[in-house]
């Protein structure tokens, strides 16, 4: 199957029986890009790398069973509204109503039927396919084109969390276009709302992998939020973003900063001090204000010392 990067379908199969990984993977690599482990316990870190479009997973597993796993993977934010296809020898009522209980939206039965498996395989991703679709138009900012309010604030709780875990430093920047209401009043909304899809562009541009996202917080303000990022590489983030919008040359007649659209931005990282999410936002904010009182066109950092 031939497809670009960010459309590409991924199958994730748990199995403890090598020759029955070889035959599902044999079976459905024309759906997609096959991906395979004989742990359960290796389950949920590979469908958090990957997102998988469907997930086939065994029953009786050597070191967790496949119930405990489907119950882990389903509560994963990012992994709930994935199908998961329990393979299983049980034919009886109890363990396939037991199966459909944890989460799983279906039982296949061992020895597996080659046609049925794809034919059901195939239906579960063009199911999560339109799924995705559908979130997608309720997540994205409908004027720029990227994540909106509702998905910023899903992701932040997500990586709050995560970050809470040890998985690593969170990076968030609130950025705003600066002089925004003159360039409005001079030049109209049609080309205000122009200047933000362009700007909007170039902040997704600066993303380096899937958990990074961009988000529309409101007007003329967005905001990067940089999982795993450490403020060395946040730094650096940053100060590309503000070329990047400068190298756009969008012309800014009203500024009292620069005859392009610039942005001011507000860089924090997560604090022990902190005690929730709204605190990150708010020491982002703070130092967003900074930065307008500094001159504007320019980053500023959320002062440690104040945290």
């Amino acid at each position: 199957m031939t497809e670009d990067a960010d459309t590409a379908t991924h199958i994730l199969i748990v199995d403890d029986d090598p020759s029955m990984l070889l035959l599902m993977a044999h079976l459905l690599e024309p759906l997609g890009a096959i991906h395979v482990t004989t742990r359960s316990n290796q389950a949920l870190e590979l469908a958090e790398a990957i997102r998988p479009d469907v997930i086939l997973l065994d029953i009786e597993m050597p070191d967790t069973d496949g119930f405990e796993v489907c119950r882990q993977i389903k509560a994963h934010a990012d992994l709930v509204d994935t199908p998961l296809l329990f393979i299983t020898l049980h034919t009886d009522a109890p363990i396939e109503a037991r199966a459909l209980t944890a989460g799983a939206i279906d039982v296949i039965h061992k020895p597996v039927d080659p046609d049925i498996v794809r034919a059901r395989v195939r239906n579960y991703i063009t199911l999560k396919r339109q799924g995705d679709r559908l979130r997608r138009l309720v997540t994205v900012d409908g004027l720029t084109g990227v994540s909106n309010r509702r998905a910023f604030d899903i992701a932040l709780e997500r990586e709050w969390s995560r970050s809470g875990r040890g998985v690593g430093p969170l990076a968030l920047m609130i950025c705003d276009i600066d002089h925004f209401k003159g360039y409005n009043d001079a030049l109209g909304h049609v080309a205000g709302d122009d200047r933000l899809r362009r700007v909007a562009l170039e902040l997704a541009r600066h993303l380096r992998r899937l958990p990074d996202l961009t988000a529309r917080y409101g007007g003329e303000e967005f905001v990067l939020l940089l999982p795993e990022c450490g403020s060395a590489d946040a730094l650096r983030i940053g100060e590309g973003v503000l070329r990047g919008v400068s190298a756009l040359g969008i012309e800014h007649p009203t500024s009292a900063t620069a005859p392009h659209v610039t942005v001011s931005i507000g860089l924090a990282m997560r604090h022990p001090s902190h005690r929730s999410p709204q605190d990150l936002i708010q020491a982002a904010d703070e130092a967003l204000y900074r930065a307008k009182r500094a001159g504007r066109n320019r980053l500023e950092t959320a002062d440690d010392r104040r945290q």
